[in-house]
């Protein structure tokens, strides 16, 4: 059983000031509030060495009690700003840290046109407190991962020639329905042909139709209890082509060579500069564009990064993503991801589809 009291403890002990507030309005802060008490709706969080006060309106108090334990609830219309404003001064707490990452500029302003209390911004100290995963998180990453899997080969056999990525999109979402799984991670990318050198492509606004000789791209994942998996494969329709056999072989080995190097004391740069230098000197060097890979929990996209840009070393219990690419405009691109818990010695592979050949489809 999660024990958000340790996390609400941990989280103070980086704190300064009086408090810290996490708001969930329309979507705003999800994470932080479900990391630190277990509650999915909307709503105000104060946290302070003497208070654990939840805010929330009518369509979420039932949820809240039932969602949360050892956490004060108080009901109102106004909790986002006056509600909050009240709940920090009626309990002396002056001083507040909160997320700047995760704020607007217009609930900073308006509760700063309240009174006299002293806000002070970080950019996500939820964030970093999440960065390494309990074994209870660690699990549940690993069922999202099997899940994802399993959609994926049962699908695969079921793909014809002439069907269109959205509706291959809706039966793997299906799929992935059917199952354990809260739901989605994010929104499946099918995209065949050209669109697969597009990275973030949604089937569903102009769906191409499958082709013989085309590369068919999956990047998609699953929910189980708000953490995501996020496993890229890419196949062929039909028979293949030297060039995608090429391409196909040489992100292989960067995703092999990059999960050979991950571990516990290695950098985001350290770790995508293998897949990167390995790349370039295959020939393809200016066609892969984006970093290596992400850390993955309550959201796809979390610290660690691994990029060039990166400023982050990798610890034990980290889960991070590898995916290296390789993309043309015009013909398509191959990338070929997998998540991985980070060891002292190592690293975990938790995504376990076949990726040892460029298979063929349809």
């Amino acid at each position: 059983m999660t024990d958000y009291a340790l996390r609400q403890q941990r989280l103070l002990e980086t704190v300064t000031t009086d408090a810290f507030i996490a708001v969930n309005l329309e979507g705003s802060d999800p994470v932080s509030l479900r990391y630190l008490t277990g509650f999915t709706g909307e709503g105000a969080l104060i946290l302070s060495p003497a208070h654990a006060l939840l805010l929330t309106d009518s369509r979420y108090t039932e949820q809240a009690n039932q969602e949360t334990d050892g956490i004060q609830i108080e009901e109102g219309r106004a909790w986002n700003v006056k509600g909050l404003f009240e709940g920090l001064t009626k309990r002396n707490l002056n001083t507040i840290t909160f997320s700047s990452a995760r704020a607007s500029v217009y609930w900073y302003e308006e509760l700063g046109k309240l009174g006299t209390v002293k806000l002070n911004p970080q950019r996500d100290p939820v964030a970093q407190l999440r960065r390494v995963k309990s074994d209870e998180e660690l699990n549940h990453l690993r069922a999202a991962a099997k899940i994802a899997d399993a959609a994926l080969s049962e699908l695969v056999p079921w793909i014809k020639v002439g069907m269109n990525e959205a509706e291959i999109a809706l039966q793997l979402e299906m799929l992935i329905r059917q199952s354990d799984a809260e739901g989605l991670a994010f929104d499946i990318n099918v995209s065949t042909g050209p669109n697969t050198a597009l990275n973030h492509y949604s089937p569903f606004h102009q769906a191409a139709t499958l082709k013989a000789g085309d590369l068919l791209l999956f990047d998609f994942g699953a929910n189980v209890h708000g953490y995501r998996s996020d496993i890229t494969r890419t196949f062929v329709v039909g028979e293949t082509s030297a060039k995608a056999e090429k391409i196909y072989d040489t992100v292989l080995k960067a995703n092999r060579l990059s999960i050979e190097a991950i571990r516990a004391g290695i950098t985001g740069i350290e770790a995508d500069a293998v897949a990167r230098d390995f790349i370039k000197e295959a020939g393809f060097g200016e066609n892969f564009g984006h970093g290596l890979g992400h850390g993955i929990g309550l959201e796809v996209h979390e610290v660690p990064g691994l990029s060039p840009l990166s400023k982050d070393t990798l610890e034990a219990g980290m889960v991070v993503t590898v995916e290296p690419g390789i993309y043309f405009t015009g013909f398509g691109g191959v990338r070929i991801e997998d998540d991985v818990v980070v060891t002292e010695a190592g690293c975990e592979i938790i995504t376990a589809f076949p990726k040892e050949e460029l298979i063929s489809v349809g």
